[in-house]
């Protein structure tokens, strides 16, 4: 059993438990996840295998899950790459969100990550990842693919809808 912390409104730990559960406590989780960027207005889209807990089916461009108990936004950032895609970009953290989810209320911290130099070592997990391919934010935020993840489509239109967003230093986990 994965143990995540459960967190306050104001993102404090205050308990530990397994993933899913945090919400009967009226407390958040946390979540990090990452924009695979391609040039400045490329990113990777990929597609939720149909037996996903969470949005079976979905297009999402957020490629991320819960932050384990005791682990930093930038680590579990990292690891859920490494799982998803076997790669270890250079994250960005951009955005820090309380969002809703169909397994409670989480915290979502957002990274940005520039694949160019890595797109010929993405190794897709078959077990979660159903298809992928690379579309233009443009497109994206006027006609997304469906179904497509509404905390996806959500960031999309907080970080490249409006005025040039400033993304912050590049950090390692």
């Amino acid at each position: 059993m994965e143990l995540i912390d459960f967190v306050d409104a104001d993102d404090h730990p205050v308990a530990r438990g397994p993933r899913g559960q945090a919400h009967r406590s009226g407390l958040y989780y946390r979540v990090a996840a990452t924009i695979l960027m391609v040039g400045p207005a490329r990113v990777l889209v990929y597609r939720r295998r149909p037996t996903a807990q969470v949005f079976p089916g979905h297009h999402d461009v957020l490629v991320g899950g819960s932050v384990r108990a005791g682990e930093s936004y930038g680590h579990a950032a990292q690891r859920e790459l490494a799982e998803e895609f076997s790669i270890r970009p250079r994250l960005r953290k951009v955005l820090r969100i309380p969002q809703s989810s169909p397994i409670g209320p989480c915290h979502l911290a957002v990274h940005l990550a520039e694949i160019d130099h890595l797109i010929e070592q993405l190794r897709p997990d078959r077990a979660e990842i159903d298809g992928h391919a690379f579309s233009e934010i443009a497109q994206l935020l006027t006609d997304p693919p469906q179904p497509f993840t509404p905390n996806g489509g959500e960031v999309l239109r907080q970080l490249f809808a409006g005025p040039t967003p400033h993304f912050g230093a590049p950090h390692a986990p």
